[in-house]
Formats: structure tokens, C-alpha cells, sequence
């Protein structure tokens, strides 16, 4: 089964928030002909095993993690057959390697960080690619670390290592908007420091300005934590509203820039939909 659309219709974080609640296995493919930002075609494969990333990279010779590992000179004269081995019999390479003693803990751990998260990473500042989706292939295991995370923890980490954002820059909540926790019982997904406090913060009655002098945090800075929060599901931006009710002689609501005399939700405002699920629904049954 192949999922096919276009990243203006589905965001990357919806994306990953469906493959990590269905629990999908199988690799999504991000391709741009021509990316806005380089002029250069954009290509990227990330594999997933029951909603859990476990690999990700620009090729399928199964050899991506294998240079990864030789370009830190992990790899040597008196180990390469053995590597070579491992890649030929498509076995879990990081944790072959690691019991074989040639990589350490902490070495699979930086390059999965390398491998995953650095590509997904750029993975955000495709602008107009294409994703498809195809589900129950074999997964490379040459290409596995043997660690892995939720689909939806990898977009989160993803969005917290990314320097450039101006990609994303149209796409941050509103200064003087505010947020509201969708839940209150505490966060599944591991949040650091700062994205807890904005989190907490998040009751509707603190706009983002307002939370950024409480914090003593830049006002770009307290935006981008509220879109990490709120693309993983976390929390939804309200917008700041003029509910105008004195002058309205019916039961209408109006709002500045708006003549239809309806509320804009924030749902309608921010770029990632709380209806997602539903919507995809009914686009596969178009596409599948």
C-alpha cells in the first residue's frame, strides 16, 4: 500500500503524528524536483517500524550508516571485512558492531543523532515536495543503529536542533496570541526545560509577548517553542480576538479583517489542523 500528496496539503509534523498513532512500518519518501531554497532536487528517506523512526538518510545502496561510521573513522584496515559482512547479511549494523565491540553506546547514539535527526531537520525546510508513503517493505537493517524514537518525538527533537527558521518563520503563532493545553494531564513526549514552562503556561490567559518577559525569553525564542508544542499536539494557539459583543445586536461574533460575522477558531489559523485524521481519511480513499 503507497501513500501518496503534497507537503501544501499535509504538513511533515501531521505527517509523522499519523504514521506514530497507526503505528506504520514502512519508509516515507520527502522528494522536491527543485527545492525553493538550494535550486537543487531534494531527496530523503526515513524508515519507520511501528511509528518509531529507525533510520533516515539520501539513499537506498544500504550503505548510508556504514559511511556515516567510516567518515569518523570508526571503521579500519583490521575491521572492514567484518562490516562488509554485516552489510552483505542485512543485519541491525549498530548493534552488531556494538557487540562486537568495534562501536560504543555513545557512538550509536551520535549517529543516530546524525543520521535521523540532522535529516529530518532539513526535512523542514522543504517548502513544495512531494511525501509517499509505502507500508510492510523490508526495512534496511544495514542502515539501523538499533535505537529508534516516535514519530512525533523525532519531529519535536527535529524542530528543537533547527537553527534556520525562516523557512518557518510565516508559520509561528501570533506574539499576541495565547495557548491552551489540549490536556491536562502531563506530556507523553519528553519536553526540555523551557518547553515545560511555556506548556505550563499554556491556560489561555498569558499571550506569547506577555509569557516571553515572565520567562525572560525572546519573544522568536517563546514562538518557536509554541510551535513545537503545538505541532506534536501538545497545545493550540488561540488567537487574540476583539469579541466586539457590545456592538453586535445579534448573536453573531464579529472580528477585525473578518466580514462574515464568524469566529475564526484557532484551529483555522494555525498551519497544522486538529482534524488532521479525519481529513487524511479521506484523502487516501482518493489516493490509496
Amino acid at each position: 500500500m503507497a501513500i501518496t500528496g503534497s507537503l501544501s496539503e499535509f504538513s511533515l509534523p501531521e505527517i509523522f503524528q499519523f504514521l506514530d498513532q497507526g503505528q506504520k512500518t514502512g519508509i516515507l519518501t520527502i522528494r522536491d524536483p527543485q527545492d525553493v531554497k538550494t535550486g537543487k532536487p531534494f531527496l530523503r528517506h526515513i524508515w519507520l517500524m511501528n511509528g518509531r523512526v529507525v533510520a533516515a538518510g539520501d539513499r537506498l545502496d544500504n550503505r548510508g550508516l556504514a559511511r556515516l561510521i567510516e567518515q569518523r573513522g570508526w571503521i579500519t584496515e583490521a575491521n572492514r571485512q567484518e562490516v562488509e559482512r554485516l552489510i552483505q547479511e542485512n543485519v541491525p549494523l549498530g548493534l552488531n558492531l556494538k557487540s562486537l565491540g568495534i562501536l560504543q553506546p555513545d557512538q550509536l547514539k551520535l549517529l543516530f543523532s546524525v543520521q535521523v535527526l540532522r535529516q529530518v531537520c532539513s526535512l523542514f525546510q522543504v517548502e513544495t515536495g512531494q511525501f509517499r508513503f509505502e507500508a510492510n517493505i523490508n526495512l534496511p537493517k544495514a542502515e539501523m543503529t538499533g535505537l529508534s524514537l516516535p514519530a512525533t518525538e523525532t519531529t519535536l527533537m527535529g524542530l528543537r536542533s533547527l537553527k534556520d527558521w525562516q523557512v518557518l518563520q510565516s508559520k509561528l503563532p501570533d506574539p499576541n496570541s495565547t495557548l491552551f493545553k489540549l490536556t491536562a494531564d502531563q506530556p507523553h513526549l519528553r519536553l526540555d526545560a523551557s518547553e515545560t514552562q511555556v506548556w505550563q503556561l499554556g491556560n489561555g490567559s498569558m499571550h506569547l509577548k506577555k509569557m516571553a518577559e515572565h520567562l525572560q525569553m525572546s519573544v522568536p525564542k517563546i514562538q518557536q517553542i509554541a510551535f513545537r508544542l503545538i505541532v506534536v499536539g501538545l497545545v493550540e494557539e488561540v488567537p487574540d480576538i476583539d469579541m466586539g459583543m457590545a456592538n453586535n445586536s445579534d448573536d453573531t461574533l464579529s472580528v477585525d479583517g473578518d466580514t462574515s460575522g464568524q469566529l475564526v477558531s484557532s484551529s483555522a489559523r494555525t498551519e497544522v489542523s486538529n482534524s488532521f485524521l479525519q481529513s487524511l481519511v479521506g484523502f487516501l480513499q482518493h489516493k490509496v
